[in-house]
């Protein structure tokens, strides 16, 4: 493979300096074009190898022992509902993933185990790796940073974490960068004086805007990072103004999901103001969970950043690396977390999970950079790729244990398939369940055959009645006369204890400790799992 690539050429920096000096600009290939097989390998191969990877590691483990977290509960539940069962739910919670829930019934088609299930996240994440490698090479006008860029995104375990994960956030990512990517495309087009083709560009770019927005509202986020690189670009005010129209006309056409997500605001109540904890898990999502690993791709990251001969890249104007990715990296992230710690809390990481594309843009041309120096200082062209390598190879092997934690039932914040099967194995006919609270009763949404031998007698309207994922409970006084009915009685959620604060199940838990003999107890991530037995 070459150090240039002729797929990188872009009219998007032509004549202008190269991203902090760290990348060539594109349309400049740093070396000579090949010809014949060397320069299909050339131009598909920093795609492909990352693309490759990345099904590798989305296919490994994806079943997960069919066990669910709380979040897939939800999404195999709302899939499987009918269409006017679906309205029902998301009239109710939930009606910022309507979007996905409707994807994500549709595909039910295809299958609707947990596993069957995850595909879709797993084909949006490679699309979005792909799309990295692609921005990277465009960016620089090098295959090898655009295959580093790739490659590096892949190999980051919150990567494959949402990859198999069956929920919106890896479609998320692939809207953005997508989104991202075309920018690049409009600004080329409008540097060179091409209304016509910028104008299609634009269209694009507020379609995936828009649908970005149905995902996740909070990736409209990127438009503060999208305003950046269109100003450090300085193309002129029609330049300016083509990009607010068309993010304007993507925002305005998802106001009406942000009028929903208002109403439904109480759905996001359980999430905290963030803290210093929190920028950690950050930290971490974008670089990896390894410490060594984190700071050693930090550090790659400034190379890619620091500003080199000529005009740093923050004044030179055009469309650099480091205008777009720098941006991506740390706009939304700051913007969420300053309302969250000004305004009624709305960060979690995940809905930001987006910037990590922007932090393996900065960590591939760093890394290729760093390559350029070492070829220049040993006088071996080849000597290029030798830190791409290096810290590809020690982001896999330093990380293996990482990736294989996420591949289990224990990485997700609740085990509902590990209690269900216990339930499954050794429920008898005519049982009956207590869930202590609400939430758990997602178990049954989830494994609803597992659950066929028991009675959940406490339930006052059952999540489809309600609209919810949890339904409503009896209170204690209706619920006291049924339980009394059943010899044997499982509980899942919380532990029945005296202790439990007033109004938490307190007297259910003391009936059952005064009527019924505790005969099993299994502790799974996130939840206890209690049969009780009467004397």
């Amino acid at each position: 493979m070459s150090v240039g690539s002729p797929a990188g050429q872009s009219g998007t920096a032509a004549a202008k300096p190269a991203a902090g000096g760290a990348v060539a600009p594109a349309g400049e290939p740093t070396g000579r074009i090949p010809g014949g097989w060397v320069a299909v390998v050339a131009r598909y191969g920093p795609i492909v190898a990352p693309v490759a990877l990345m099904i590798g590691l989305g296919l490994w483990g994806l079943t997960r022992d069919s066990s669910m977290g709380n979040d897939e509960v939800a999404t195999r539940w709302a899939a499987l509902l009918s269409l006017h069962e679906l309205a029902h739910l998301l009239r109710h919670v939930d009606g910022v993933h309507g979007l996905y829930y409707l994807l994500m019934h549709f595909w039910t088609v295809v299958g609707s185990t947990p596993t069957v299930l995850r595909i879709p996240s797993v084909i949006a994440m490679v699309i979005a790796v792909a799309l990295t490698a692609v921005l990277a090479r465009r960016l620089t006008g090098s295959g090898w940073a655009g295959l580093f860029a790739g490659l590096i995104m892949a190999l980051t375990p919150s990567i494959s974490y949402y990859a198999q994960t069956a929920r919106s956030y890896a479609m998320v990512l692939a809207c953005v960068v997508a989104a991202t990517l075309v920018l690049t495309q409009a600004l080329s087009c409008e540097a060179a004086d091409d209304r016509r083709r910028a104008t299609r560009w634009w269209v694009i770019y507020a379609a995936l805007i828009a649908l970005g927005g149905y995902l996740n509202e909070m990736s409209l986020l990127v438009l503060a990072a999208h305003a950046v690189t269109v100003l450090l670009a300085r193309y002129g005010r029609r330049s300016l103004t083509r990009w607010l129209t068309a993010s304007a006309i993507g925002t305005a056409l998802v106001l009406p999901l942000v009028a929903l997500s208002v109403r439904q605001h109480a759905a996001v109540s359980w999430i905290g103001r963030p803290g210093l904890a929190a920028l950690r898990t950050l930290f971490h999502d974008y670089l990896g969970p390894s410490t060594a690993v984190g700071i050693l791709l930090l550090l790659v990251a400034v190379l890619a950043v620091l500003p080199a001969e000529g005009a740093p890249w923050w004044r030179a104007g055009g469309v650099s690396l480091s205008s777009v990715a720098l941006p991506l990296v740390v706009l939304p992230a700051f913007i969420l977390l300053v309302e969250s710690r000004l305004l009624p809390p709305l960060y979690v990481d995940r809905y930001v999970l987006y910037g990590e594309a922007g932090a393996a843009l900065l960590v591939g041309a760093g890394v290729y950079r760093a390559g350029q120096w070492l070829a220049r200082a040993g006088h071996w062209r080849e000597f290029v790729v030798v830190p791409g390598a290096v810290v590809c190879v020690l982001a896999l092997l330093l990380q293996l244990g990482a990736q294989h934690r996420i591949r289990t039932p224990q990485s997700r914040a609740y085990d509902f398939g590990g209690a269900s099967r216990l339930v499954a194995a050794h429920a008898r006919q005519g049982d009956g369940v207590l869930y202590f609270g609400t939430l758990f009763r997602k178990a049954e949404l989830g494994y609803p055959t597992d659950f066929a031998k028991v009675t959940d007698f406490g339930v006052a309207q059952t999540p489809l009645q309600a609209g919810t994922f949890r339904g409503t409970d009896k209170t204690f006084g209706q619920t006291l006369p049924l339980m009394l009915n059943y010899q044997r009685i499982w509980v899942i959620g919380l532990k029945p204890s005296a202790a439990l604060p007033a109004g938490l199940l307190r007297e259910e838990s003391v009936a059952l400790q005064d009527h019924y003999s505790l005969i099993l107890n299994r502790r799974f991530k996130g939840m206890d799992v209690t049969l009780w037995q009467r004397g």
